[in-house]
């Protein structure tokens, strides 16, 4: 991979991080809903608070990966497999930043082989 392209790859990781982390900080925010009225208030508010976390672990989850990514450039192994080693296809990169698999072992990874 060249440098404009590793470049280009870490300012869009780098954008995902700064937008998940404001996701998280907003949602967080959320979870604080009152849980006062009758019993369908009371109801509605836990299952408000449900997808909420729901929607956290996901950002979580998925601001974890991109950390993991940006070490990943900073220590030279990123674009490179993590089961095979070879290089990651460019395409699959830039369509999601964050792999670190190739197609091939994350198939088998996946599979659970």
């Amino acid at each position: 991979m060249d440098n404009a392209t590793l470049k280009e790859l870490k300012e869009r990781l780098l954008f995902l991080k700064k937008e998940i982390r404001s996701r998280i900080e907003e949602n967080s925010k959320k979870v604080n809903i009152q849980e006062r009225g009758d019993v369908g208030d009371y109801s509605d508010a836990i299952y408000t608070k449900d997808i909420i976390y729901d929607l956290l672990e996901k950002d979580r989850k998925r601001l974890q990966e991109v950390e993991e990514s940006l070490y990943r450039i900073e220590n030279g192994s990123y674009g490179k497999c993590a089961r095979c080693g070879k290089e990651i296809e460019l395409e699959r990169m830039k369509a999601k930043p964050t792999a670190k698999y190739c197609i091939e072992c994350r198939k088998i990874v996946e599979s659970g082989l």
